[in-house]
């Protein structure tokens, strides 16, 4: 892959005889004559480096009660099911929106609305991440996923996707489709490409079996790199929360994804909700799935209480490596 940046080369003056170079790699084999701008405008020296799938966004969980179960959610019946899986939204109804914090330095912010129109479910949603970037490598942040957001940079980048959503029930099945403009920013340079999701859900017993092809289009060609978009597969299951036991329900939610290299990623996760009083439910959620970017975590939790109609919700992301533990918070409205 061609490179963000183009390489300066040092030169050595014409007079300097041959032997003496050799002697000076010789004794300082660390040293480089590349130059090192300070900023990302100017021209910086890399090594070669693989492409990114992105908008960034894209690859970030968009609920804090689906990451609380491993952000597995292509069986959501929440307003954010348009985020996960367009083939249930004629299960969900209502507003959900969340915010995560990675560390101090990025923001991930999510909204999705979902209204029955006659025969149809229409839905709209949105999704944005602000952060900060290393100016001496400002794709990492990208390549390696939410883990490396914490650890900020100097220069500003965001990423954002703007989504509309249609869903209808035909017979036992039900199908959706959602068009999406996704940018990515990092620092002068900006690319938006449109992408589509396709999902198809049916009921089996209490839950939902669910197929979801995600993230459908060209990818992005953001000055001298580009990369494709995070497309994947995912196969799921799940539903919930059901009665079990007097005061007590249970949900699940399941799944399988291939993304686009053919990594396949397992993951699922339960939720255990008391309901002390009817209409209110107090829950406890966790997850595991398998880490796909370095320094992710394996495993996902949360806390959630259910009012009637409103439900507040609270995940975290124990990152590996050091790195800060991420909180997300979120409010549905049914």
């Amino acid at each position: 892959m061609s490179h963000l940046f183009r390489k300066r080369r040092g030169r050595f003056p014409s007079g300097v005889p041959r032997a003496l170079m050799v002697g000076l790699a010789a004794i300082a084999p660390g040293a480089t004559v590349d130059a090192q701008p300070a900023s990302p405008s100017n021209t910086i020296a890399y090594s070669s480096r693989k492409d990114y799938d992105g908008p960034l966004v894209l690859r970030l969980p968009a609920s804090a009660r689906m990451l609380g179960m491993a952000n597995a959610g292509v069986a959501s019946n929440d307003a954010d099911a348009l985020l996960y899986s367009p083939g249930m939204l004629t299960q969900a109804r209502g507003v959900a929106m969340s915010l995560q914090r990675y560390g101090a330095t990025a923001t991930a912010g999510s909204f999705a609305s979902v209204q029955t129109l006659g025969s149809l479910s229409v839905a709209v949603g949105a999704q944005h991440l602000q952060f900060s970037a290393d100016p001496y490598d400002p794709v990492a942040s990208v390549q390696q996923g939410g883990a490396r957001l914490a650890d900020g940079g100097a220069v500003l980048a965001s990423s954002t996707a703007f989504t509309v959503g249609v869903g209808r029930a035909i017979r036992s099945y039900r199908f959706g489709a959602a068009l999406k403009y996704a940018e990515e920013r990092v620092d002068t340079w900006r690319d938006g490409v449109a992408a589509l999701d396709i999902g198809l859900h049916k009921a089996f017993g209490q839950a939902t079996l669910a197929v979801s092809l995600q993230n459908i289009g060209a990818g992005l060609d953001l000055q001298d790199f580009s990369g494709p978009l995070p497309t994947r597969l995912t196969i799921g299951y799940g539903g919930g929360l059901f009665p079990v036991w007097e005061k007590w329900d249970i949900g699940m939610q399941t799944q399988v994804s291939v993304e686009r290299d053919g990594f396949v990623r397992p993951a699922g996760g339960v939720e255990l909700g008391y309901v002390p009083i009817e209409g209110v439910a107090l829950v406890m959620r966790s997850g595991l799935r398998l880490p796909r970017e370095q320094d992710e975590p394996l495993a996902t939790a949360g806390l959630g209480i259910t009012v009637d109609r409103f439900s507040f919700d609270y995940a975290l992301e124990p990152m590996r490596g050091g790195r800060p533990v991420s909180h997300r918070v979120g409010f549905r409205i049914k």
